[in-house]
């Protein structure tokens, strides 16, 4: 559709090394009609090197000419340091990736099975990437203050679904990449700010 409407797409995969255990991450890049797309990558999510400014862009086969065609100075954003870490996630670090995403599956099941026992009303369905979790808070009745709710009589701190756009009425986002002990007490918090503990 891109390609039939003339719109260039710049895929933002820089999640794409978070794909959890039963997914498939497809690189834009690989689909028929991607050809004049961009791919932007980097270690920065996966390796937790985002205060070490790095990324990579990727052109597809008929837009390399064009990146290749961006002012030099394009290319000096990146720091030093940001360069040599990603390079040794990305070369040496699959093993600690791996024990990362065990963790972060381990814990999506964990949110899940804490939010059914203790808050049943805030639905939510483990992501098959990523470390966020996106919470549908609709049930609690409090439009889209839940996130505020739960930051003031929890002390749980919450990202606000709106957001993420106007999608994210009613729904808070919530992050995964703690410790198992966290997520047992920010759910336990979450449930006795909202007034619905089993």
């Amino acid at each position: 559709m891109a390609k039939t409407h003339g719109v260039r797409v710049v895929a933002d995969e820089i999640h794409a090394p978070l794909v959890l255990q039963g997914a498939t991450f497809v690189p834009y890049l690989t689909v028929n009609g991607s050809e004049s797309g961009f791919s932007l990558m980097s270690a920065s999510k996966a390796w937790n090197l985002a205060g070490l400014k790095a990324a990579v862009a990727i052109a597809g086969a008929d837009a390399a000419g064009e990146l290749a065609a961006m002012p030099e100075e394009v290319g000096h954003g990146a720091s030093h340091v940001g360069v040599i870490a990603h390079v040794a996630a990305l070369q040496d670090g699959e093993t600690w990736l791996d024990a990362l995403l065990t963790g972060l599956d381990h814990n999506r099941r964990l949110l899940a099975d804490l939010l059914a026992q203790q808050l049943p009303v805030v639905r939510y369905e483990p992501p098959a990437g990523t470390y966020l979790a996106w919470l549908d808070c609709r049930e609690l009745g409090l439009g889209d203050t839940s996130a505020e709710r739960f930051l003031e009589k929890g002390r749980v701190a919450l990202v606000p679904g709106l957001s993420s756009g106007l999608g994210g009425a009613g729904h808070a986002r919530l992050n995964l990449a703690t410790t198992p002990g966290i997520i047992c007490d920010a759910v336990a918090r979450m449930a006795a700010a909202a007034g619905s503990r089993a």
